[in-house]
């Protein structure tokens, strides 16, 4: 890390410590950016801050205030208090909401660069052994896939035949099918599965963010760039690429993919190095791609490149004899994972759930079963551990009487929360139940201050 600037954000409504916390921290090798509270502050956070510091005592957004949000905006960002000499109980309040460390005012320059280059030593080691988590993600054992329908025998046999081919596969199918688990079994079988499978969420992130997340960003590429950051197509290299929701890819960003996939080259945002694409790309979508090209929002030509191995995964409503065995093999999985014992499924719970369509597929069904495994009495599921909308006892489809004269914005939030809280927090199947794309989604939870 040697002869790289850390990035500081630091708040004191004192103009003169400001000043004066600046002036050392510049001297001791860190870029510095500052506010006069702590609302200022986190404006001035990213994703490539290293450590933020915060008087305790400020107008406006107090040093508790911003430490709190700064854990639910930046988890991962480290936080340094100042206080007073007297303010003892003020400093142990502020680590027991997360600060990393405190200094006293007078501050001593030398403890101060001390504890700032400690907060950094431990972001970049965060950071660090959060790629090596990403990057190492696919390496395991071979992943189960359940298929006892033709239709899911069929879909295994051509994953397995292609798997060895370093084509381009397609996988399509409505939200929560598996078609994610189906790109880990296609990796696991490939040539490549002892190297890295890399996942990346087409509208998970905003398009400048994609943009550096998918081939990385030299340092200065952009301001709050402070330093070169490989992206997850070089932390995919030998391994696979998993382009999840590609239909979301943003239309400039179309090209430079479709780059990738002719050349096998790309370059970093902000750079000049031609960097080789050693990646195989699976890509996945619940949208009609087609349609999506007929409305000017999907290219032809990346289309095409993308859909070499085209593979439709069929919905859990016409596979409903796999339901015992899917269920016994999440079942399995679930219960080491909350410390339970064995969970079983009692014969009228199965029945019930070949009752019902499943609307969200296997991510619903895995919620559903998580759920019911955390009630159920004596290690067995019944009908009544069940959701009421799986054992048929509610109602769905009625718009409730009582609305008119309610804010829009209002009855949009509200249906945000309560499809939210049905679907556990699937951001994915919220978006198919209300009818709008993933992105949607996360602006709109943006929008109402909901994340």
């Amino acid at each position: 890390m040697s002869g790289e600037t850390s990035n500081l954000v630091l708040a004191d409504d004192d103009q003169t410590v400001r000043n004066l916390l600046t002036m050392h921290a510049e001297r001791g090798g860190f870029t510095v950016s500052s506010g006069e509270n702590g609302a200022e502050a986190l404006e001035l956070v990213t994703e490539d801050t290293d450590v933020v510091l915060l008087d305790l005592q400020m107008p406006v957004l107090d040093g508790f205030g911003a430490l709190d949000r700064l854990g639910r905006e930046h988890p991962g960002v480290p936080a340094v208090v100042l206080t007073s000499v007297d303010e003892a109980a003020e400093a142990v309040k502020a680590m027991k909401l997360g600060a990393l460390d405190y200094l006293t005012k007078p501050f001593d320059p030398d403890e101060l660069l001390a504890v700032l280059r400690n907060a950094k030593r431990l972001r970049r080691a965060e950071l660090e052994n959060e790629q090596l988590r990403e990057a190492l993600g696919g390496r395991g054992p071979t992943v189960q896939i359940v298929a006892e329908s033709e239709a899911m025998k069929e879909v295994v046999r051509q994953a397995e035949k292609v798997a060895s081919l370093d084509s381009t596969i397609l996988l399509t199918g409505e939200s929560g099918v598996g078609k994610g688990m189906l790109s880990r079994h296609v990796h696991a079988k490939s040539e490549r599965g002892e190297e890295p499978f890399v996942t990346v969420s087409c509208p998970a992130l905003p398009r400048e963010l994609l943009e550096s997340e998918l081939f990385g960003h030299e340092k200065g590429a952009f301001t709050g760039a402070v330093r070169r950051r490989r992206g997850k197509i070089e932390m995919a290299k030998g391994g696979t690429l998993f382009l999840d929701e590609i239909g979301d890819l943003p239309i400039d960003l179309q090209p430079k993919l479709l780059n990738v996939l002719q050349e096998r080259q790309f370059q970093r945002l902000g750079g000049e190095e031609t960097l080789e694409a050693d990646v195989r790309i699976i890509a996945a979508t619940n949208l009609d791609l087609e349609q999506r090209m007929k409305d000017g929002q999907f290219r032809e030509d990346l289309f095409y490149r993308l859909s070499v191995i085209p593979i439709e995964v069929p919905p859990l409503r016409e596979r409903l004899e796999e339901l015992r065995h899917l269920s016994e093999s999440m079942l399995g999985r679930i219960a080491p994972q909350g410390g339970r014992r064995s969970t079983k499924l009692s014969k009228e719970a199965l029945s019930a759930m070949h009752s019902y369509d499943w609307p969200g597929n296997v991510r619903q069904l895995e919620n559903v079963l998580e759920r019911a495994a955390a009630f159920c009495e004596d290690g067995v599921i019944s009908v009544e551990d069940l959701p009421a909308s799986v054992r048929g006892s509610e109602p769905s489809g009625r718009v409730p009487d009582g609305i008119g004269g309610i804010a829009l914005s209002d009855l949009e939030r509200e249906a945000l929360v309560q499809t939210l809280k049905l679907c556990n927090g699937n951001k994915a199947e919220t978006a198919r139940r209300l009818e709008v794309t993933e992105k949607s989604i996360y602006n709109k939870l943006k929008r109402h201050g909901l994340m």
